[in-house]
C-alpha cells in the first residue's frame, strides 16, 4: 500500500480471537504479543506507546547496531502526559504526510484505545487511512529458513501425535468395543503435551519442547456429524466406528502447522473408491503449488480436475483448497478460493486442505453412518523451481488408514507380505486355488504354487526397488541442490605455534650460546649467529646424530611445506612465497654434551607425539551429563553381570543398576574398581539378545558418542553372563552314583533350558525397565536370529542378525553394529553363477564415511538378504566384480550434485534387481519357445534309451507316453504314491506339509 506511516493499535487481550493481524506484525517485529501497546512505524523510525512495565522490557531494542531507531513513550496514569505524549505522536504522523496505515480488520477496545482515539479525533480529518492488512500478509507470507525450521518441527509433532498416540487409541478403543465422546477423545489428545511419558517419547530429539502448544484445540470427528472447520468445535456425542477425521494444529515459537486425517473403519467399496479419488486430488493439487502460479489458478485446476473425472463429487468439495499460514494461523488474504491473484513465492508455507463434506452412504450399517466426510490436511513449503515439500507426514493411503473389525473373514488391510502371499492363493470365497498347469523345461520346485510365489514375490520386490531408487536419486538432487562438494578429507589448517611471548621469557642459560631444551617451554633454542632463536617442538620433523673423526653431527630436521611424500606427512602452506628452513646442524667434540641434547630433544618430541595422539582420539568424545542416583529407595539391579570390555585388565562379576537419567556399573578391579555411567540421552540402541543358540545372554549398549573406560574409549558396552553354569558339578552327586544312563542326561537338558528360560527372562525385564526409566527415550532391540545370515565384517566368519532398526553381531568382540537409518545403499558383490559366495558393501548417507564391507556371504543365502533389505527399505543393486570404493567416494564428494544430476547410483543397477531388463531374463528361466522345448524331449528320449534298450517296441511305447500333458504324469504319480502308502508304512510314505496348500 502506498502509506506515509502505519499505525498498529492493539487493545486487551482477547482470547476468543487469538489469531489477528496486530498480534501477528507484534510477534515478526518483537518476539512476543504486547497488548495495550501502539507501534507507529515512519520510513525512519519506529515509536512505540507502552505501559511502563513493557517499556522497559521494550528498551533493550534500543541502541542496536544496524538497527532501526527506536523511541519509547511510556503510558501512565497521569491524563495530562499521557495527553502531551499523543499529541507528539499525531505531530510525528503529520510529518510524516497525511496517507496512514491501518489494519481495519482488527477491532480492539481497553483505556488505552480509548484515550488514543479521542486524542486522534480531532485531527481524523485531515488524514486518509488505508487498509494495510493485505500487505502485511504478503510481507509475513514469505518465510526465512529459520522460520520454516519452526514451522516444520511443528509438523513433525503433529505428525506424530496422529500416527503415533491417536492411531493406536482410536483402534484400542473400537476394538475392546469402549465407550468415549468425541470431545473426551480431542481431550485425550490435547492432554499428550501435558503427560511427561507421552511427551518425551512422541516429541524425543526435539530442543525447547516447552515452546510448543495448540494452535487450536484438537479436532476429533465422527457418528454423521462434520464440520470441516479448523475452527471447530468437538460434539458430546460418542466416537463411533464409521468415518473419523483428526485434525491438529499446533504452533512452535508461535510459527504454526496443520495436519488432518480421515479414517475409515469397515468402509464400503465406494467409500473406498471416493477416499482413493481424494487421495490422489491432494497429490495432483501438490504438484501444481509451484513458485509464480497464482492461488486462484490452482483452485480452479482441482475444480477441474473434479469435473473432469468425478464430476458427482462437484458439489461436495470444500469451498477452497487453504490458506498460507505462519504466525497467522489462516492468512485470509492469500487463500486457495475463486478469483485469488497472490502467488505462491518460494518460502511460503502453505496448509493444503481437500475435502468432500455432505456425502452419502446408502449402504450405512447404522443411523450414524448414513453421513460421512472426508478431509485431508498437509502444511507444504514452496520451493523455488521445485515441487512443494511436505513438512507433515504419516501414511494416508487407503489401505494404511482402513480397519476392519466386524468383517472377521475380511483379510487385514496391514497384512504381512506372508499373509498377502497366502491371501492371493485363494479365491472370491476363500477357497484355495489349485496351481495351472505350467509348461516349462525344468521345474525348481516340487510344487509349482510355489514357483508361482516366487516369481511374484520377485517381481513386487523388483518393482520396489525401482521405486526406492528413483527416491534416493531424487532425495539426492534435493539434498545436494547448489552445494558445492570436497575431496571428502579434513580440511588441514596452518598450526601456529608461539613459544615465548616476549625475549624476557628466554631462560638465562641463552646467554652462553648452546643448544637448550626448554620442558616447559616444549622448545629448542638454536644458536644462530649468535642469537638464541626458539624452535617449538612441534615444528621438529626428527634428529640424527652421526660421529665422524673427532666431531659429533646432529642435524635436526624442521617440517615444511612439500616435504611429505603422501597427502598425510605433506603441510598445507598459508603463504606460497614464505621461505622456510628444512634443517640446521651443528657440530662438537664434547660427545657428552651432543647425546645429552640428543636423548632430551628425542624424548621431549616422543613426549608431544603421545600428547597428540592422544588429543586426536579424544577428539569425539563428548562431555556427558552427570548421573543423578535414585534418592530414597533402592536401585534396580542385575547382579552377577560382566561387562565387555573389561575395565581394568581381569573380569569380575558386578551388579548393573538403573538410575534416574543412566545406567551405573561398578567394576572391581585390581587398583580398587572402575564406576562406569552411561546416560540415557547417550544411548542410541539398545538390544537385549537371549541365550537361545547361543553361550551368552546380554543386554548391549551402542553409544551416540564414545565414552572413555580408563585410557580408552569405547562407543560399545555389553553386559552379559554365561548361560552355561561352570560350577555345578554333575559327576560327585548321590543320584548320579545310583541312578544312572539316559535318565540324567536328559534331566540335566532339563535343568539346562529351564535355566536358560530363567536367564532370558530375567534380562529381558531388566532391558524392559531401562526403557521405563528412560521415558522411552530408549527403545529395546531383539535379533531376530530366524532371518540371520552368516559374512565376515572383520576377520572371522560370524552370524550378522538384523533387528528393526540394525544389523548386528553381538556375540564375540569386535562388535558389528549398523543402524539400517545411517545406510543410503547396500552394493552386492561377486553376484554371479558359480561362485559360492558374494560381498556385501554398506554405503552411508554420510559420504564422507567409508564404506563398510560384509565378506563371504553364501550365495545360498542371496535371496533371504534380498528379501531382508527390501523389508526395511534399503536400496541395492549387484554386480559381478568388487569395486575400488576409495575413489569412487572421492569422487561422489568432489561434486555430489553432479553425481545425482548424472544419474547417481543407476550405474551401479545394472545387473540389479531395479533393472528392467531383468524381467525378460526372468522369464526365460521358466518358460523356453518351441525349439528348444523339441530339442530338450529330443535329449531326454536319448537319455531314456541309455536305460530302456529292449526292443523297437518298448521304445514307440514310450514315445506315446512322452505325449502325455503334466496332469495325466502327476494323476499316475499320486495313484503310485498311493499304492505305496497301502503296501509299508504310512508314517515313512506321508506327503510333505506343504502340498496341504495344494
Amino acid at each position: 500500500s502506498d502509506v506515509d506511516s502505519v499505525l498498529v493499535l492493539q487493545g486487551r487481550s482477547d482470547e476468543t480471537n487469538p489469531y489477528t493481524k496486530t498480534i501477528a506484525i507484534q510477534m515478526w517485529l518483537l518476539g512476543y504479543e504486547f497488548p495495550n501497546t501502539l507501534i507507529l512505524l515512519t520510513s525512519d523510525k519506529v515509536y512505540i506507546i507502552a505501559s511502563q512495565k513493557k517499556a522497559k522490557i521494550l528498551e533493550a531494542l534500543q541502541g542496536a547496531s544496524g538497527g532501526v531507531p527506536i523511541e519509547i513513550l511510556v503510558h501512565g496514569k497521569d491524563g495530562a502526559k499521557n495527553q502531551e505524549m499523543f499529541d507528539k505522536t499525531i505531530a510525528v504522523i503529520k510529518g510524516c504526510g497525511s496517507r496512514v496505515g491501518t489494519i481495519a480488520a482488527d477491532k480492539s477496545s481497553g483505556k488505552l484505545v480509548d484515550e488514543w482515539n479521542a486524542a486522534f479525533a480531532p485531527a481524523k480529518s485531515s488524514f486518509s487511512q488505508s487498509d494495510v492488512g493485505a500487505a502485511i500478509s504478503d510481507i509475513l507470507a514469505v518465510k526465512e529458513e529459520s522460520e520454516i525450521k519452526y514451522q516444520k518441527t511443528a509438523g513433525k509433532m503433529c505428525s506424530s501425535i496422529i500416527h503415533g498416540y491417536f492411531i493406536d487409541e482410536m483402534a484400542s478403543i473400537f476394538d475392546e468395543e469402549k465407550s468415549i465422546t468425541n470431545d473426551k477423545m480431542a481431550e485425550r489428545i490435547a492432554n499428550v503435551l501435558t503427560n511427561d511419558k507421552l511427551f518425551k517419547k512422541l516429541f524425543s530429539g526435539i530442543p525447547m519442547l516447552d515452546m510448543a502448544e495448540w494452535s487450536t484445540h484438537p479436532i476429533v470427528q465422527s457418528g454423521g456429524n462434520y464440520n470441516l472447520s479448523l475452527t471447530a468445535e468437538n460434539s458430546t456425542s460418542q466416537l463411533h466406528a464409521g468415518t473419523v477425521i483428526c485434525t491438529l494444529s499446533m504452533r512452535y515459537f508461535m510459527y504454526n502447522a496443520t495436519i488432518s486425517r480421515t479414517f475409515m473403519i469397515d468402509p464400503t467399496p465406494e467409500q473406498e473408491k471416493n477416499y482413493s479419488f481424494l487421495l490422489g486430488l491432494q497429490k495432483q493439487a501438490l504438484a501444481w503449488i509451484r513458485a509464480g502460479v497464482t492461488m486462484g489458478a490452482v483452485y480452479s485446476k482441482i475444480v477441474a480436475h473434479v469435473e473432469e473425472h468425478r464430476p458427482d463429487l462437484k458439489e461436495n468439495l470444500t469451498k477452497d483448497f487453504g490458506f498460507v499460514t505462519g504466525i497467522e494461523m489462516s492468512d485470509g488474504t492469500n487463500t486457495i478460493a475463486p478469483g485469488c491473484i497472490s502467488t505462491f513465492k518460494p518460502g511460503m508455507v502453505v496448509v493444503l486442505r481437500v475435502g468432500l463434506e455432505n456425502m452419502a452412504n446408502p449402504k450405512a450399517a447404522d443411523k450414524y453412518s448414513k453421513n460421512y466426510a472426508y478431509q485431508l490436511i498437509d502444511s507444504v513449503v514452496v520451493r523455488d523451481n521445485a515441487s512443494a515439500e511436505l513438512i507433515t507426514t504419516g501414511e494416508k493411503e487407503p489401505n494404511d488408514v482402513s480397519f476392519f473389525f466386524n468383517d472377521e473373514e475380511a483379510a487385514p488391510q496391514k497384512a504381512s507380505k506372508k499373509d498377502a502371499k497366502r491371501d492371493a492363493k485363494r479365491d472370491a470365497n476363500g477357497v484355495d486355488r489349485k496351481p495351472a498347469t505350467r509348461k516349462s523345461a525344468i521345474l525348481p520346485s516340487k510344487f509349482r504354487s510355489e514357483e508361482k510365489e516366487e516369481e511374484s514375490g520377485t517381481r513386487k520386490r523388483r518393482e520396489h526397488q525401482k521405486e526406492l531408487l528413483n527416491r534416493l536419486l531424487a532425495e539426492g538432487r534435493r539434498r545436494f541442490a547448489g552445494e558445492s562438494g570436497d575431496n571428502g578429507e579434513e580440511t588441514r589448517v596452518v598450526k601456529k605455534f608461539e613459544s615465548y611471548k616476549r625475549e624476557t621469557a628466554l631462560p638465562r642459560e641463552v646467554r652462553s650460546q648452546k643448544i637448550l631444551v626448554d620442558e616447559r617451554a616444549e622448545s629448542i633454542i638454536l644458536p644462530i649467529y649468535g642469537m638464541a632463536v626458539p624452535f617449538h617442538i612441534s615444528t621438529l620433523k626428527n634428529i640424527v646424530k652421526t660421529e665422524e673423526g673427532d666431531y659429533v653431527y646432529l642435524r635436526i630436521n624442521l617440517a615444511s611445506p612439500g616435504q611429505g611424500v603422501g597427502k598425510k606427512d605433506n603441510l598445507p602452506q598459508e603463504d606460497a612465497e614464505s621461505t622456510f628452513v628444512r634443517s640446521l646442524t651443528f657440530r662438537s667434540t664434547d660427545a657428552v654434551r651432543m647425546n645429552e641434547i640428543h636423548h632430551s630433544i628425542t624424548a621431549l618430541k616422543r613426549d608431544q607425539v603421545k600428547r597428540e595422539t592422544e588429543k586426536a582420539q579424544l577428539a569425539d568424545i563428548v562431555q556427558q551429563d552427570r548421573l543423578v542416583p535414585v534418592v530414597g529407595q533402592r536401585p534396580i539391579r542385575l547382579p552377577d553381570v560382566f561387562m565387555r570390555p573389561v575395565a581394568d585388565g581381569k573380569r569380575f562379576p558386578a551388579a548393573l543398576e538403573i538410575h534416574t537419567n543412566g545406567l551405573r556399573y561398578m567394576a572391581a578391579g585390581r587398583s580398587g574398581g572402575t564406576t562406569i555411567d552411561i546416560l540415557f540421552n547417550n544411548i542410541r540402541h539398545l538390544f537385549f539378545q537371549p541365550c537361545d543358540n547361543e553361550l551368552l545372554v546380554l543386554i548391549h549398549v551402542h553409544l551416540k558418542n564414545p565414552i572413555m573406560m580408563g585410557k580408552k574409549k569405547t562407543q560399545d558396552i555389553q553386559f552379559y553372563r554365561e548361560a552355561s553354569d561352570a560350577s555345578f558339578d554333575e559327576t560327585g552327586n548321590r543320584r548320579r552314583r545310583i541312578r544312572y544312563g539316559d535318565e540324567d542326561e536328559i534331566e540335566a537338558e532339563q535343568e539346562e533350558r529351564r535355566r536358560r528360560r530363567q536367564l532370558n527372562k530375567e534380562f529381558k525385564e531388566f532391558a524392559s525397565k531401562i526403557a521405563d526409566a528412560s521415558n522411552h527415550e530408549v527403545e529395546v532391540d531383539t535379533p531376530f536370529r530366524e532371518v540371520a545370515f552368516n559374512g565376515v565384517p572383520s576377520r572371522a566368519n560370524v552370524l550378522l542378525q538384523p533387528t528393526v532398526d540394525c544389523l548386528v553381531h553381538l556375540s564375540d568382540t569386535p562388535f558389528f553394529i549398523i543402524t539400517v537409518a545411517d545406510v543410503e545403499l547396500v552394493h552386492l558383490e561377486r553376484v554371479q553363477f558359480g561362485l559360492k559366495n558374494f560381498d556385501m558393501v554398506f554405503v552411508f548417507k554420510d559420504f564422507k564415511r567409508a564404506p563398510v564391507h560384509v565378506n563371504t556371504v553364501p550365495m545360498k543365502q542371496l535371496d533371504n538378504v534380498k528379501e531382508w533389505l527390501d523389508s526395511v527399505n534399503l536400496a541395492y543393486t549387484e554386480g559381478p566384480v568388487n569395486l575400488n570404493w576409495a575413489p569412487i567416494m572421492k569422487t561422489i564428494n568432489n561434486d555430489p550434485a553432479g553425481f545425482f544430476e548424472d544419474g547417481g547410483w543407476s550405474f551401479l543397477a545394472q545387473d540389479s534387481d531395479a533393472e528392467d531388463d531383468e524381467s525378460e531374463e526372468e522369464e526365460s528361466e521358466f518358460t523356453v519357445s518351441e525349439d528348444e522345448f523339441e530339442e530338450s524331449e529330443s535329449e531326454s528320449s536319448e537319455e531314456e534309451s541309455d536305460f530302456g534298450t529292449e526292443s523297437e517296441e518298448s521304445e514307440e511305447d514310450e514315445d506315446e507316453e512322452s505325449g502325455e500333458d503334466w496332469d495325466e504324469l502327476e494323476a499316475k504319480a499320486k495313484a503310485y504314491d498311493e499304492k505305496r502308502s497301502h503296501a509299508g508304512d504310512p508314517a515313512d510314505n506321508a506327503p510333505p506339509k506343504r502340498a496341504r496348500r495344494r
